[in-house]
């Protein structure tokens, strides 16, 4: 079992919530950076027709297109995780909107459970992910003291990688736009000498 320490360092990562279906979860390499924790910033564009890549040693948090109910004008953002090792001790993530373009439906975000320390929305007075165009992130973290994140019944038998959905995001679509929507990240904690992937 792993005991690393949680490195308290920025990442930031800018990715489009895109309309339309879901990509296909196969296995071709993509272009997407990864980040060491010896750099201190990197961003990737998430396209929905891209397709998840392996890589090893890692921490990956990246989304779908956001599920829109048309009738109502809401949709749900579904931020996922993945990783080769299921015994970390844990993640901070920022995930950074415009509330200009969509308002936070708070009671029906819904985060994964197992060592959940914090999820709460704040204003982005201090512009933390580089971008004026977001005003508020919500700040989500995970901590497990004998380092066994997410745990071993994360593991998907298939691909043998711990994955879950880190949460899941209602909005209001406030602005009525049928345009992409930029969401952005930012890693406030990740386990030390992993890479952290950013997007797909």
């Amino acid at each position: 079992m792993k005991t690393s320490t949680l490195l308290l360092i920025l990442f930031s990562i800018n990715l489009v919530a895109c309309l339309g279906d879901e990509a296909p979860d196969t296995a071709e390499p993509t272009q997407t950076p990864i980040i060491t924790n010896e750099q201190k910033v990197g961003s990737a564009i998430e396209d929905c027709e891209k397709p998840l890549a392996n890589y090893s040693n890692f921490q990956q948090v990246y989304n779908d297109c956001i599920s829109w109910d048309e009738s109502a004008n809401k949709g749900t953002l579904n931020v996922k995780y993945r990783s080769d090792d299921a015994t970390l001790p844990g993640l901070g993530v920022g995930i950074h909107y415009n509330s200009i373009e969509l308002s936070l439906i708070v009671e029906s975000t819904d985060p994964f459970i197992r060592d959940n320390i914090e999820v709460v929305e704040l204003p982005d007075t201090d512009d933390l992910d580089n971008d004026a165009t977001t005003d508020k992130y919500i700040n989500a973290s995970w901590a497990s003291v004998p380092g066994n994140w997410p745990g071993d019944v994360t593991i998907n038998s298939l691909t043998g990688l711990a994955e879950i959905i880190l949460i899941n995001i209602d909005f209001n679509r406030e602005d009525n736009s049928t345009e992409n929507y930029v969401i952005n990240y930012t890693f406030s904690s990740s386990a030390t000498g992993v890479n952290l992937i950013l997007g797909r």
